[in-house]
C-alpha cells in the first residue's frame, strides 16, 4: 500500500523495467551457452560472468517488485501477467543452465582448483531456483518440459542434501561471499 505522497509508477515506467529484465535474461542465456561450452575446455571465467549477470538481474527484479508495489492499480493489473511470464522464463533458463553445467563438469577430464567455486555456485543456484518456484507458486504455469527439468533439479538437490548436507552450507557461504 503506497504511503501518502508516495510516487505511484505508471504502466510505461514498469514496462520499461520489465523489458530491461527480458533483455538481461536473453543476454544471460547467451552468456550461459558460451560458459557451458567453455567449461568442457576447462575455461571457467565465462561461467563467473554469467553468474555476475544473474546478480544484475536480481537487482532489476528487486527494483521491479518495488515499482509494482507502488504502481497505479490499473498498471499493476496490466503488468502482472507480463511480469509472471518473465519470471517463469528466467527460472526456466536457470534450471536449464544448472542441468547442463553438471554434465559439462562431469565430462571435463581435469578439474582445476577453481572448479569448486563453479560447483558450489551451481548447487546454490539450483537450491535458490527450486525455492523460488515454490515460493512464487510458479510450478503450475511451467510447461511439461520445464516441469520435468524442475523435477530432475529437485532430485539432484535432494541427493546432494542427503549425501553431503554440509555441501549446501558451503554453497550458501560461498554465495553470500560473492
Amino acid at each position: 500500500m503506497p504511503k501518502p505522497n508516495q510516487k505511484l509508477y505508471s504502466k510505461t515506467e514498469i514496462e520499461a523495467l520489465l523489458q530491461a529484465l527480458q533483455r538481461q535474461t536473453k543476454r544471460a542465456r547467451a552468456m550461459a551457452e558460451d560458459a557451458i561450452e567453455r567449461i568442457t575446455r576447462s575455461a571457467y571465467e565465462p561461467y563467473y560472468d554469467y553468474r555476475e549477470a544473474l546478480t544484475e538481474i536480481e537487482g532489476v527484479l528487486v527494483l521491479i517488485e518495488d515499482r509494482m508495489e507502488h504502481a497505479v492499480p490499473e498498471a499493476l493489473a496490466q503488468m502482472k501477467e507480463y511480469h509472471s511470464r518473465l519470471i517463469v522464463d528466467l527460472l526456466r533458463m536457470k534450471i536449464d543452465v544448472v542441468l547442463r553445467v553438471f554434465p559439462a563438469l562431469e565430462t571435463t577430464e581435469v578439474l582445476p582448483v577453481g572448479t569448486q567455486r563453479v560447483f558450489l555456485s551451481t548447487i546454490w543456484e539450483l537450491k535458490d531456483t527450486v525455492d523460488r518456484v515454490d515460493r512464487e507458486h510458479i510450478e503450475g504455469v511451467l510447461d511439461d518440459d520445464a516441469r520435468k527439468r524442475l523435477t530432475v533439479a529437485e532430485h539432484i538437490l535432494h541427493e546432494v542434501s542427503e549425501r553431503a548436507p554440509k555441501l549446501l552450507e558451503l554453497a550458501e557461504k560461498a554465495a553470500r561471499a560473492d
